[in-house]
């Protein structure tokens, strides 16, 4: 009797993991797979433009760029010349399931007028890009390196004054990049929205859709082999610690997709110059939508100040 329910419970253990598991599989699928949707949490690439800016962005000169990432695949980008003859630069670094026109069209006017040359890939798993993952930011950051180096080569490897913009995942991604070896033309960061790390996002969207965590264990385990490297490395708060590009951290303050404490987390983590701008009200990825005045100004400041220090 005491052997049959010692079987009884190993069993029920046995399946209980194999539920979760299979839990983490679907999870890790649902998450990371390539999918053409709606964005459904973000409200820059959500709202419309109004008449007047689309006209303005109709009018511009939009080229193509396409390079090969470090592991063969081809990645896609938009570029915006500069009206003016400039040195200055910015990647925009888009958000999940989005693109980067889609995400920085509302900014395009404000970079545009400042006379930079804006440079906005799709990263791999999105629009125009190959890619049958998405690399949340932590396989993006190798492929921002190599969009540096090509935009680096589009100005024949003249000096060049960069500055990395990124929204939500886009925002993880570039802060990702400021723990890597940078060249002297990156100058700033700014994130917009970022969460502090993947394991910790994966966490909380799971909290949301009434999920038991315990299926992060096995998605972890199986996400090398599966979609190609161990999500658990992409902690952005260990990037930003290794950081020394000075940062400016960006945050709604009613964003409940990634919650306010994670960018508290980045800032305080942060080595580099810094700062922080809550916006109050503000959902994710919606503080330039909630506060356009707060948010330009702030960037004004903070690219005055940094992009021309050596």
């Amino acid at each position: 009797m005491k052997k049959n329910k010692m079987m009884l419970v190993g069993l029920g253990a046995l399946t209980a993991a194999a539920s979760y598991t299979a839990l983490g599989m679907s999870a890790l699928m649902y998450a990371f797979k390539r999918r053409e949707v709606k964005v459904i949490h973000n409200t820059y690439a959500t709202t419309p433009l109004s008449t007047d800016e689309q006209a303005y962005i109709d009018n511009l000169t939009i080229e193509t760029l396409t390079i090969k990432a470090f592991d063969n695949t081809p990645l896609t980008a938009s570029l915006i010349p500069s009206s003016n003859p400039s040195d200055k630069v910015v990647i925009c670094i888009h958000g999940y399931r989005s693109t980067g026109l889609a995400d920085f069209r509302h900014l395009l006017r404000f970079y545009h007028d400042l006379d930079y040359t804006i440079l906005m890939p799709d990263n791999r798993a999105h629009g125009r890009s190959g890619g049958e993952y998405v690399g949340f930011g932590y396989l993006d950051r190798l492929d921002i390196l190599q969009w540096i180096g090509e935009i680096q080569k589009y100005f024949h490897d003249k000096p060049l004054r960069i500055a990395l913009h990124g929204v939500s995942m886009g925002g993880a991604a570039v802060l990702m990049t400021s723990g890597e070896a940078l060249t002297r033309d990156v100058r700033c960061i700014i994130s917009d929205c970022s969460y502090s790390s993947l394991t910790e996002e994966f966490a909380e969207t799971l909290k949301n859709h009434k999920v038991p965590n315990l299926v992060i264990k096995p998605a972890q385990r199986m996400s090398k082999k599966v979609i190609g490297y161990d999500f658990s490395k992409a902690d952005v708060t260990k990037a930003v610690a290794n950081s020394k590009t000075p940062t400016l951290f960006i945050h709604g303050s009613e964003d409940e997709f990634v919650p306010v404490r994670m960018v508290d987390a980045l800032y305080n983590a942060c080595t580099a110059p810094k700062q922080l701008l809550v916006v109050d009200g503000a959902a994710h990825a919606d503080c330039y939508m909630k506060d356009a005045a707060r948010y330009e100004e702030a960037l004004s400041l903070f690219l005055s100040q940094y992009m021309y220090t050596e």
